[in-house]
């Protein structure tokens, strides 16, 4: 902004400087004159503060770990167990077996031609062998090792971990800078209204 008024000023001034130099210049003894004359013109300064972030700021995290112990505590431990077993018995009897009768064909001659015939079979009993039980199989556990109580240890957590936040300030730097707002220069006045002339002929 302070840029932009300044731009706005020259261009003002150069305008002014432009429409002085158009007046029709007219004799220094006519009563009807119109005199300018050049007045200097000061400088214009202001101060301004100037802020400066050297170092901007930071969050810095640290951690508290977690805490653990450990537990002893008693337990049981089941002792040693042996399995055995027994196979079953067997043992091997002749059994008596009817067979059922049926009917067979057989090839013969009668009348002294060649026939089939079907003959008759009658049941007739049998003798087999068979295997019959006679002690079953037994299987059973046999512990060896009685019982004991064992100590154990367990980790257990005592307090969770923690996440600690640190913010840094940022570091800014202020400084002073003076500006000339307005240069130095000079400015169209109107002149007295008795002019005096700088010619040495006037």
């Amino acid at each position: 902004m302070r840029s932009a008024a300044m731009k706005n000023w020259t261009r003002g001034f150069c305008f002014g400087l432009a429409g002085l130099s158009v007046l029709t210049v007219v004799a220094p003894n006519d009563a009807g004159a119109e005199c300018y004359v050049q007045a200097p013109l000061r400088p214009v300064h202001r101060t301004f503060i100037r802020r400066d972030v050297v170092e901007p700021g930071v969050y810095e995290v640290s951690r508290r770990p977690g805490l653990h112990g450990v537990i002893r505590q008693q337990v049981a431990v089941a002792g040693n167990v042996v399995w055995r077993e027994t196979p079953p018995v067997y043992k091997t009897v002749t059994v008596r077996v009817r067979k059922r009768g049926g009917s067979i064909w057989s090839e013969r001659c009668v009348g002294g031609q060649a026939a089939v015939c079907r003959v008759r079979v009658p049941p007739q009993d049998i003798l087999v062998e068979k295997q019959v039980l006679v002690r079953p199989g037994r299987r059973w556990a046999e512990q060896v090792a009685p019982d004991a109580v064992a100590l154990t240890e367990r980790r257990v957590l005592l307090r969770p971990y923690k996440n600690y936040a640190h913010f840094q300030r940022p570091y800014v730097a202020f400084s002073r800078e003076r500006v000339a707002v307005q240069p130095e220069g000079a400015r169209w006045v109107p002149a007295p209204s008795q002019p005096q002339c700088c010619e040495p002929k006037c």
